[in-house]
């Protein structure tokens, strides 16, 4: 299959954007904000917490669901009064979790989920110079085992396999100050990678089962992408002799880039006070390994225009999670959550390909258990981005967009069923 290189930053970026990072797997994870790791149960314990598994009921159990996300569109208010729009996007995406009975003390468990993914447009000439489209699709296949320690502790190890696939087009227009442009590049790319890493969590429960504590970690994967880049450039470009400004050149080039998707780290407390449990997670993910953008073309001339090193300098950033679960009869379950996320994006690299901003997130949902071996469920989830001041290096006048990013957001509904046997 061919293959095109994702050439821009706009879409390796996005992938790890703090917004876009989607830990919410589940219809618990969900409804609880992700706060859903020392009290993680079921089937989606493989993904949230597999060394719970241990402590599961002795039966098989899966959880499937469907997820609809809708991305709200990202505003940016020009210092100049000019105000450019993303457009809005929707996308629904299935997940699935499976747990095992026992073992002899072994429990295994595998997840197909989508932990990063987007799509955002832009149609305003400042900044589709970097972002006129993209879109990212990644999907995660995770097995796992767990290991029984003794009633008290369980441990557990899992192999993570990402496929990311994605489509990025952008263009660079330069203003002649009567209304008409030149066309500097424009770019259409088509791309994907397969690579691997691996996960490790420990769980512990008192004797009357009341508090929990857990670790888990996911560790960082390096996304190689490699492939055929291809468009146009304006001579001009390589030249600098403004006779040559009327000259378009083609390409199609071998490229290849490599990006880290950065490791995370989540410590958790759950404590059960009756018919209600709380739980909060901090999770840190360690963005510090993104430290530039670096692509490498075998064409000399298109490696002069886009193969300079991008700095990004992203900075470790934290997530403070907080659920309530409240079992309000036999058969139906309650539940809140509530984050704070913190954007890991640095001011001096902010732009248009990836307009992030530290996010509070509300969620909540219902389980009802059908029978003893069936429930259903609904779960929401609501993340309200904060208003960002930017100055935006703009690669065409090679000034900067001063200005403020607003609105943006993301809304989740997830309807599914969970089966034991």
């Amino acid at each position: 299959m061919k293959k095109t290189l994702l050439l821009s930053s706009v879409l390796v970026a996005t992938l790890f954007a703090g917004g876009y990072r989607i830990p919410e797997q589940s219809l618990k994870g969900i409804a609880l904000s992700a706060a859903n790791v020392a009290n993680a149960s079921g089937a989606d314990s493989a993904y949230y917490n597999p060394a719970n598994m241990v402590f599961n009921e002795d039966k098989n159990s899966f959880e499937l669901l469907t997820t609809m996300i809708h991305l709200n569109k990202v505003k940016f208010q020009n210092d100049n009064g000019e105000v450019y729009y993303s457009r809005k996007e929707d996308f629904i995406v299935p997940q699935f979790h499976f747990t095992s009975k026992d073992h002899n003390g072994w429990r295994f468990g595998f997840s197909v989920t989508y932990p990063a993914g987007l799509s955002k447009r832009w149609d305003d000439t400042i900044p589709e110079a970097g972002a006129k489209e993209f879109t990212l699709k990644t999907i995660e296949l995770n097995p796992v085992v767990a290991k029984k320690v003794n009633e008290n502790i369980g441990v557990a190890f899992g192999i993570r396999f990402v496929k990311s696939e994605g489509i990025a087009n952008v263009l660079g227009l330069k203003s002649n100050g009567d209304g008409t442009y030149t066309p500097l590049y424009s770019e259409y790319l088509n791309g994907d990678s397969f690579d691997k890493g691996w996960n490790a969590a420990v769980a512990f429960r008192s004797d009357d089962q009341t508090l929990r504590l857990a670790a888990t970690y996911r560790s960082k994967i390096n996304l190689s992408l490699s492939g055929d880049a291809s468009g146009f450039y304006n001579l001009y470009l390589i030249t600098g002799n403004p006779a040559d400004a009327a000259k378009v050149v083609a390409f199609n080039t071998p490229g290849k880039v490599t990006v880290p998707l950065p490791a995370v780290l989540n410590l958790a407390i759950a404590k059960k006070f009756g018919k209600t449990t709380l739980e909060f997670v901090f999770d840190r993910t360690y963005w510090h390994s993104y430290k530039k953008l670096d692509f490498d073309f075998k064409d000399p001339a298109v490696n002069a225009i886009f193969g300079t090193p991008k700095p990004k300098d992203w900075k470790d950033s934290n997530t403070y999670r907080f659920g309530i679960t409240h079992q309000c009869s036999e058969k139906l379950t309650a539940m809140l959550g509530y984050a704070y996320d913190e954007s890991p994006v640095p001011n001096s690299t902010i732009d248009f390909s990836l307009p992030d901003s530290d996010k509070h997130i509300f969620s909540g949902g219902i389980k009802y258990k059908l029978d003893d071996r069936m429930s259903v469920g609904l779960s929401a989830l609501y993340t309200k981005q904060k208003t960002r001041r930017a100055s935006v290096y703009d690669p065409i006048t090679k000034t900067y967009t001063n200005g403020e990013f607003k609105e943006g957001g993301a809304v989740l509904f997830a309807a599914g069923f969970d089966y034991t046997f």
